[in-house]
């Protein structure tokens, strides 16, 4: 008690002038209206400063909950997804595409040993004929391209990855839709280079790249990569460098894309080109 008269004593100037000032600021606000409109303007600003900033806090610590929200929808969908297909080949989705009269199927699969150190890289998958996998079946995961099945086996199948120097992917510009060759460049799991790119095709830094649908194993529009903005100049084409979207060392799911008109467009480009 003794402390707190003399902080009192110690500060009795300063103390009555803040009451002085605050007695004089209730006046004015309370006789003039337009500085009760200032004032009110004012503390809504603070007010809405820091209700912003404390809605980013909240929302800064909700993001583990959002993520285990997101987890398990992913984990509801994808059982869903072969729920829809248990009585129909295995665990297959199939798709139109009516835009060119082609019809996909698509089965989820999981890596179960994958190779990136090699110039030769395969991948091997959980599902094989007993589920309908087939070869020369098309290999994606959520972020792109992955490769080709090559092998099978009942329970298994292996794929040829992009990460292989035996690899050739048919490829486009989405901005412009110039296609050529992509293959990989053999030195890095991150890189690839599209080759075939006439010398006057305007490039930017960050194109993507997409499957040119020219191929009969992927559908149009599959994301591969971005351009780096590299290139190599020689001959009547442009060779890029390209950024894979896929990450092959962290390849866990993925999913078989098989063309169920493929056999017959093959058949006929035989018979037509031989």
């Amino acid at each position: 008690m003794r402390s707190l008269l003399n902080f009192l004593l110690r500060f009795r100037t300063l103390i009555l002038f803040l009451i002085l000032e605050a007695v004089a600021l209730v006046l004015i606000f309370s006789s003039h209206s337009y500085h009760q409109t200032v004032a009110y303007g004012a503390a809504r600003t603070v007010s809405g400063f820091v209700a912003k900033r404390i809605n980013a806090g909240t929302n800064y610590f909700r993001l583990r909950h959002v993520n285990e929200e997101l987890v398990a929808e992913n984990i509801m969908l994808r059982s869903r997804l072969e729920q829809m297909g248990a009585g129909m080949q295995e665990h297959f989705l199939t798709v139109d595409d009516s835009l060119i009269g082609v019809s996909y199927s698509y089965l989820e699969a999981k890596v179960v040993n994958n190779s990136i150190n090699k110039q030769k890289n395969f991948i091997t998958l959980d599902r094989g004929s007993r589920h309908g996998v087939t070869r020369g079946m098309g290999v994606a995961s959520s972020t792109g391209v992955v490769g080709v099945v090559v092998g099978v086996s009942p329970r298994y199948s292996v794929a040829m990855s992009l990460l292989n120097a035996d690899f050739r992917l048919s490829a486009s510009i989405a901005r412009n839709d110039y296609f050529g060759s992509l293959a990989w460049d053999g030195i890095s799991h991150r890189y690839a280079t599209l080759s075939e790119i006439p010398h006057h095709v305007r490039i930017t830094e960050g194109d993507t790249i997409v499957t040119s649908g020219y191929s009969a194993i992927f559908p149009a529009g599959l994301l591969v990569g971005t351009l780096t903005g590299e290139q190599e100049r020689g001959g009547d084409f442009l060779s890029l460098n390209v950024m894979l979207s896929t990450d092959f060392k962290r390849l866990t799911n993925v999913f078989l894309i098989g063309s169920l008109n493929r056999e017959e467009r093959h058949n006929l480009e035989v018979e037509v080109t031989r």
